[in-house]
């Protein structure tokens, strides 16, 4: 134990006054008795003048002495020594991403993390400051630097998970501003390490706690989920999904689907330990509407076992082809049933009235604001590649994403290809040992399909899977097939020519009041919850699709350490030891004694 304040034991000084006064304190009472024999006794008390015969069975005394002590003893501001140092400023992290609502610890990992961070809360100095953060697909600020420990702990008791995937890179590069040209900073993230993009940061001198929460829970999730008029049959719809089940046991599960509420398909699916499995459902479809895939099992994350995506009437797609002139890729196109192709050499409009553009080993003049399939382009708005890398031999390919379905690369040699590090969203899903050669990913709201070689300088054009791939990907960038947006995501459209009052109606059935632009466009950011919105303007109403289906946040593992840039490594911590004052359990404790002394005076003097 050591003290904060340790002058104030000179108050100790005092306890020898007390005893003087009742030394020199006299005790004579006028007493009238009925007999001599008493006197006696009164003699004998009149001879107890020795000065610690004054002080025999006075609990009194010994109540106030000790009172004082304590007193004293509070003044010093006692505590048991642990690790944290006053004055500290201190940022805490929350994950509040869609995987905190896992319940294979109790009452779940947001309600776990919450617990600890109010331990950390209550181990505050009085000059300790603190920031809450909270990460989920955006940064929060939910609570500035405070001192308050009601506030924190106020902020703290109103925070819930959300249905978004986790972002703890900016909520960690805003900790770090935070904490710049600061003495005595520490920084403690409360999750459980399920996020992708942390490679991209270096830890630098940054003092970061890594507080794990959660365990290894089963839990399969929808990741993928999308839909496609059948290419034979009018008003049938091919519904594609794909389940992942992350953890080390097999796992099964009934998967559902409905259309406008009503059951359309129904299958039983395993799903083996850190696999993945794809279904496709055959279903009609006369008018609009919403499809939901349902997964009827209990494990320990629920948000991902649902997902919905809307459906149109089938329309035909219009594609823009910028090339210098490439026969396979153009015939390929012109394939693609129900798409409707022009070609260009150069692009000069930023927003051209297509639904994709295809960038054939072009550096246009301007970029397309849509969605894009880029094939061997040299710089793009998103990373500029390094160099080229000669003779890359494809080692594998994810033949689970939408764009490789009934595609493989088997007989494929790449003469050369553009050496290349994608951004965090652009994901490879063809790769060689030193560099991606196709990566998908999808950024504001715009899908990205990025080939980092150019067909001509491969045998691909001459396999039976280049045409698939170019037919794939036609849908996969064809708006009227997605799968929607993703949670957090702001949604776009158009919806008329000028400014309108817009009412959105959330999936919980709550309603938020917004305009579209002065050009008619919405622009809605807030989509933190997972399912079906209804935008109303006027008599007009558009239903658009919120989903999480991400690999990461369904991969419930909780991660043991987290790897920040190349070299640095957080591994997780146990709860932070704290200097623990005592001063107030004491004051409490001096309280108690100065209610016994008043009862014990008054039992005296009854």
């Amino acid at each position: 134990m050591n003290f904060l304040t340790p002058e104030a034991l000179a108050f100790a000084a005092t306890l020898p006054v007390v005893v003087v006064f009742y030394l020199l304190k006299r005790r004579r009472v006028a007493r009238l008795v009925s007999s001599t024999v008493l006197w006696q006794r009164f003699l004998n008390e009149t001879q107890a003048s020795s000065p610690f015969q004054k002080l025999r069975h006075n609990w009194l005394l010994v109540i106030q002495l000790i009172l004082l002590a304590l007193a004293v003893f509070a003044l010093t501001r006692p505590y048991f020594a642990g690790k944290l140092e006053s004055g500290r400023f201190i940022v805490a992290i929350l994950d509040v991403s869609a995987s905190m609502q896992s319940t294979d610890v109790s009452p779940s990992r947001l309600g776990q993390a919450k617990a600890d961070l109010a331990k950390l809360i209550d181990s505050m100095y009085d000059n300790d400051r603190v920031v809450l953060l909270l990460a989920g697909a955006v940064t929060e600020v939910r609570q500035s630097p405070t001192s308050a420990k009601s506030a924190l702990r106020s902020a703290l008791g109103q925070v819930r998970a959300t249905d978004s995937p986790t972002r703890l890179l900016d909520a960690i590069k805003l900790a770090q501003n935070l904490t710049r040209n600061r003495a005595k900073t520490e920084v403690h993230l409360f999750s459980d390490g399920a996020s992708p993009d942390l490679d991209e940061f270096e830890l630098q001198d940054l003092s970061l706690a890594y507080h794990r929460v959660g365990g290894s829970g089963d839990n399969l999730g929808i990741v993928s989920l999308e839909v496609r008029p059948h290419p034979e049959q009018a008003g049938q719809q091919a519904i594609f999904a794909t389940i992942a089940n992350a953890s080390t046991n097999p796992l099964a599960s009934d998967v559902s689907l409905f259309f406008a509420g009503r059951l359309v398909g129904n299958r039983r699916v395993s799903v083996g330990a850190t696999n993945s499995a794809s279904l496709v459902f055959i279903a009609s479809q006369g008018t609009n509407g919403v499809f939901r895939l349902q997964l009827k099992n209990n494990d320990a994350l629920a948000v991902d076992n649902t997902a919905s995506v809307l459906s149109l009437a089938r329309r035909n797609t219009r594609a823009l082809l910028v090339t210098k002139g490439n026969q396979f890729l153009e015939r390929a196109l012109r394939s693609v049933p129900k798409l409707d192709l022009a070609v260009a050499a150069n692009l000069t409009d930023s927003e051209p009235a297509v639904d994709f553009v295809v960038l054939d080993d072009v550096v246009p003049s301007t970029w397309p604001s849509g969605n894009v399939l880029a094939i061997h382009t040299q710089s793009t708005n998103w990373f500029r590649p390094s160099g080229s890398i000669d003779g890359p031999p494809i080692v594998d390919w994810k033949s689970s994403h939408p764009l490789l379905r009934f595609v493989n690369f088997d007989n494929v040699q790449v003469a050369k290809s553009l050496a290349a590090k994608p951004p965090a969203w652009l994901a490879p899903i063809v790769e060689s040992p030193s560099a991606p050669l196709v990566a998908a990913g999808e950024n504001d709201g715009k899908r990205v399909v990025w080939i980092g070689f150019n067909p001509l300088d491969s045998t691909w054009p001459l396999r039976v899977s280049f045409p698939i791939f170019i037919a794939n990907a036609a849908a996969w960038l064809n708006p009227d097939t997605r799968t929607g947006i993703r949670v957090g995501e702001p949604f776009h459209v158009r919806l008329a020519s000028e400014e309108k009052p817009v009412t959105v109606e959330l999936p919980d059935g709550s309603t938020r009041e917004t305009k579209t632009t002065t050009s008619g466009e919405l622009i809605f950011g807030d989509t933190f919850q997972q399912g079906v919105y209804t935008a109303t303007v006027g008599t007009n109403e558009l239903q658009f699709c919120v989903n999480l289906l991400d690999r990461n946040e369904s991969d419930i593992r909780s991660r043991q350490s987290l790897q920040m840039g190349e070299y640095g490594t957080v591994e997780a911590t146990v709860q932070v030891s704290a200097d623990k004052e005592a001063w107030r359990w004491i004051a409490m404790l001096c309280l108690g004694f100065i209610l016994f002394e008043w009862w014990f005076y008054h039992r005296r003097t009854a």
